[in-house]
């Protein structure tokens, strides 16, 4: 008996999870397991109404599920990033899913906006860091609402973040068994101490697995070869920021944001995962 925590969020999510139980109701027909579901309604209505974002009591309910169901976080009447901050980002960083893994597949009968493409071209997966980078919000601001004022936001990256990531992508495209190539995705010819300790890391781990060709690519560059030659990708790894910018491209060189999927994993606790609607 699987336990799942559903919380359908905002705008489109409680539509969009309402027709993913469906297929979670069939999937366990079909494959013989059983489950429950136990329904949070945290997001934009009840913080409007309560002033609630998502507690720390909810986070240790959450520990005691098999998975996360998520649908949407945002609302046009609250600030940007109270609720994703406060939900999506409490979430994967308070649950330690430092892996956010985003399948780019072209399945027969969708349309790809890429000419002259199909499924046979269209088949890699993402995996991005998920707790560090920019994401982790160290910096503020100083001086605010002057000609003066300074923002900062720093990225962070530690060798313990950055190695468990890029293991888990080396396991997985060993796993895949398809190319058996690895690209680090990267802007180390700009940003040399973030992305240098990225290099190194990548390079000694790649000594541990001789079966996964290692490769690099600048994340401008990626952007372009996904939409022209979108069949030399496997398996992708990369920091949390670019991870977000190319998977959004990913999703619509495999028919649209409506058909794309992610992961946020703890492969030791309790992950959640969620439709990708931008």
């Amino acid at each position: 008996m699987y336990k799942i925590a559903v919380l359908p969020g905002d705008g489109i999510g409680p539509e969009v999870v309402r027709e993913g139980l469906k297929v979670l109701l069939a999937a366990a027909d079909v494959c013989g397991f059983e489950y429950e579901t136990h329904d949070y309604d945290f997001g934009g209505e009840r913080y409007l109404k309560t002033g609630d974002i998502l507690p720390d009591s909810a986070i240790e309910e959450f520990r005691q599920f098999d998975a996360i169901y998520l649908g949407a976080i945002g609302h046009p009447d609250v600030k940007p990033g109270i609720l994703e901050r406060g939900i999506l980002l409490k979430t994967r960083f308070e649950l330690d899913q430092y892996i956010n893994l985003r399948p780019i597949k072209l399945y027969p009968g969708v349309e790809t906006p890429i000419k002259d493409k199909g499924p046979e071209h269209i088949d890699f997966v993402v995996v991005r860091e998920n707790t560090e980078g920019m994401y982790a919000g160290l910096g503020g601001n100083f001086k605010v609402g002057t000609p003066d004022e300074i923002a900062v936001q720093e990225m962070i990256c530690t060798r313990k973040g950055v190695e468990r990531c890029v293991r888990y992508a080396f396991e997985l495209c060993r796993a895949r068994n398809k190319n058996n190539t690895l690209h680090l995705v990267d802007k180390a010819n700009v940003l040399t101490y973030a992305f240098g300790l990225w290099r190194r890391v990548f390079a000694e781990v790649a000594k541990e697995y001789s079966d996964i060709k290692p490769d690099y690519a600048f994340v401008d560059a990626t952007c372009m070869w996904m939409v022209k030659n979108p069949e030399w990708f496997d398996v992708i790894v990369v920091e949390n920021m670019f991870g977000d910018i190319i998977t959004d491209l990913g999703a619509m060189i495999q028919g649209g944001m409506g058909v794309a999927a992610s992961g946020n994993i703890n492969p030791e606790g309790v992950s959640m995962f969620e439709p990708i609607h931008g």
